[in-house]
C-alpha cells in the first residue's frame, strides 16, 4: 500500500492505494468521481482521459502512485 496525495478539481485529496491501482480506479472507487470511465480495457477509446499537470493522460494506463503530487482536472 502507498499513500496517494493529489489535487483533483481544485481540492486536495489523499488516500491509500495498492501499488498496482490504476488512476482511473482510484478516482472512481476511492474518491467517488464516476465521470471518468473505463470503456474498453485496451487503452483505445479515451473514455478515461483526464488532465494530469496540464497533459491529457489515459488514466487507465497510469498508476495512482505515479500521479501522486499532481494536479488532476
Amino acid at each position: 500500500m502507498s499513500d496517494v496525495s493529489l489535487t483533483v478539481n481544485g481540492k486536495r485529496v489523499s488516500g491509500s492505494a495498492e501499488d498496482r491501482t490504476l488512476l482511473v480506479h482510484f478516482l472512481r472507487e476511492h474518491l467517488g468521481l464516476t465521470g471518468t470511465h473505463v470503456g474498453c480495457d485496451t487503452s483505445q477509446c479515451g473514455a478515461c482521459v483526464v488532465h494530469v499537470d496540464g497533459r491529457a493522460v489515459k488514466s487507465c494506463t497510469m498508476l495512482a502512485v505515479q500521479a501522486s503530487g499532481s494536479i488532476i482536472v
